[in-house]
Formats: C-alpha cells, structure tokens, sequence
C-alpha cells in the first residue's frame, strides 16, 4: 500500500516525516478531514493565529494529493451577504 503524509499549517507549518499506509489518495483524504477534525477536538484555538487550519496530503514521491482548509471567518466585520475583500467568499450571516 502507498504511504501518505499529512503536513500541517495554522500560522507554523510541521512536516510529517512519518506518514501512514492507506489503500489510496481518497483514503487519504478521508483520513486529512477527521485529522483536522482532530486537531480542532483537541485545541480549538489551533486557529486563533491566522484563522485557518490546512492539512496537506503528500504522497511518497512528494506530490500534493490534497488539502483540507478550514477557515474561521469573523462575520461581525462584514454586512450580512457581502465577501470580505480578497477572499472570494460570500459570508452568509445567521441569526
């Protein structure tokens, strides 16, 4: 089985130089959602630096597979249905 690897950024970035043996790269990026899904579990501030988490899927030859972002986005600075500048995202605001 291939052996993927999933490097980590929110602010730093840390390197997996271990990796794990999955059937294959959807597998793997199954297995980036629940880590960060994890990583968030474990210490939900893990986004306070820069608001954003990202877990890359690299294969054993070093190519990007996948990434998982996510993204806090602080609502009250925008008007409700409006994207923030240079984002490309449209903020929905719920009430």
């Amino acid at each position: 089985m291939p052996r993927f690897y999933f490097h980590t950024c929110d602010g730093s970035c840390d390197v997996d130089d271990v990796g794990i043996e999955l059937r294959d790269a959807a597998s793997a990026r199954r297995e980036a959602i629940r880590y960060g899904g994890s990583l968030l579990n474990d210490d939900p501030n893990i986004i306070e630096g820069n608001g954003t988490l990202r877990v890359e899927v690299v294969d054993e030859d070093g190519a990007l597979c996948s990434a998982v972002l996510i993204q806090a986005v602080d609502t009250h600075q925008t008007r409700s249905g409006q994207r923030p500048k240079g984002t490309g995202q449209r903020v929905v605001e719920i009430r």
